[in-house]
């Protein structure tokens, strides 16, 4: 159930102030999670470059969703690509940000998108639910909900029933991943499947990575039979 006054939707042309506050958002809930330093080769300051190449790719090529209040602000946004797409996949969505954000990094950074990351974290999702699992999928690259909402009701449930809404009309699963126990937690609790986790080296910090899948149909009776209010 969304929260009074709270209205959640897909937009399809976000206007530049919206994508500001999302990467703004973005920014201040990601800036102290270890990933961060290392997908930023360790300079935090290069994390709002980041957010908008993403967002921006996000926009182009596959869905975004926001939750505003009565006064139109933001209070957590969504972002997930289609099945059959993956995010960067296409010379549009890379000239969108992402080849500025890759020009900053510093050397290590890029040895380690080289190195690590990227020899790393694909094989580890196909691995967890298949190696066509995350394009056949709606993957969920990003869910932030502002501090003051995070624990007052069901905006990020609100946010992923949108997505679970299309995906039951096409008969396809969603999937994500997380790098907090917190948040590991409350996936699980509204109907995802933990189908692996692993600690990412990193020469700045290690972090978690938890790897989820909801196959239809039983993730949408779950969430239908059960309220989650009260933990999203």
């Amino acid at each position: 159930m969304t929260p009074d006054g709270v209205i959640v939707q897909r937009i399809e042309n976000p206007s530049p102030a919206q994508i500001d506050a999302s990467v703004e958002l973005f920014s201040n809930l990601m800036k102290d999670d270890g990933v961060m330093k290392s997908l930023t080769g360790g300079d935090i300051t290069l994390l709002p470059l980041m957010g908008r190449a993403m967002l921006a790719a996000g926009i182009a090529e596959g869905e975004y969703y926001a939750a505003t209040d009565d006064n139109r602000q933001l209070l957590g946004f969504l972002m997930t690509m289609p099945p059959g797409r993956d995010l960067f996949d296409s010379e549009t969505q890379r000239n969108l940000g992402l080849r500025e954000f890759m020009e900053k990094l510093s050397d290590a950074g890029k040895e380690y998108y080289q190195t690590t990351y990227m020899s790393r974290f694909p094989g580890f999702v196909a691995q967890c639910i298949g190696p066509k699992g995350k394009t056949e999928s709606f993957w969920i690259h990003m869910v932030m909900i502002d501090h003051e909402h995070q624990r007052k009701g069901s905006i990020a449930k609100a946010l992923i029933g949108l997505v679970r809404e299309k995906a039951i009309r096409i008969g396809a699963p969603v999937a994500l991943s997380t790098t907090t126990p917190t948040n590991a937690i409350i996936y699980q609790k509204i109907g995802f499947e933990l189908k692996g986790q692993m600690i990412m080296p990193s020469p700045w910090e290690e972090w978690p990575l938890y790897v989820f899948f909801a196959p239809l149909p039983s993730y949408s009776r779950k969430l239908f039979r059960h309220d989650y209010s009260d933990i999203v």
